[in-house]
């Protein structure tokens, strides 16, 4: 009996919303920041299995090259909103690198890649498991 909780309560998929201005805001501030990674921070809330993103905030102090973008927990002003990150990759590719996974943040880490358009965000859980995301208006 209690085995099979466990394993339905395994097998419930997490979806992201994520808002069409967050998206646009990823979109455009991936783009601007090419060829170098560009990170942000993602705001909203989890109830459930449904994360909610609503906004974005630049880390301060945040560093980026061509292949790392990060910044420091330590600079981040205290907020129960922030719910994870996003990140772009340059290159051909959204899935999460190792160095990703262990730099994970909050609930979820959004990745979207070149050529940063919506088709090509996508939304992971810390395991690195993919997570259905729409975007909502």
């Amino acid at each position: 009996m209690f085995k099979k909780a466990e394993q339905e309560k395994k097998e419930e998929k997490k979806i992201v919303l994520l808002t069409r201005q967050a998206a646009d805001g990823i979109i455009t501030f991936s783009k601007t920041y090419h060829p170098n990674e560009a990170i942000l921070i993602l705001q909203g809330k989890k109830k459930g299995n449904e994360i909610t993103i609503d906004g974005l905030v630049i880390p301060p102090f945040s560093s980026n090259g061509p292949f790392y973008s990060g910044f420091s927990l330590y600079d981040l002003p205290f907020d129960n909103s922030y719910i994870g990150t996003a990140h772009s990759h340059p290159g051909p590719s959204n899935r999460p690198s190792l160095e990703d996974l262990n730099h994970f943040f909050g609930f979820v880490s959004v990745i979207i890649h070149f050529p940063y358009e919506y088709e090509t965000i996508a939304a992971y859980e810390r395991s690195g498991k993919k997570m259905e995301i729409r975007i909502v208006d």
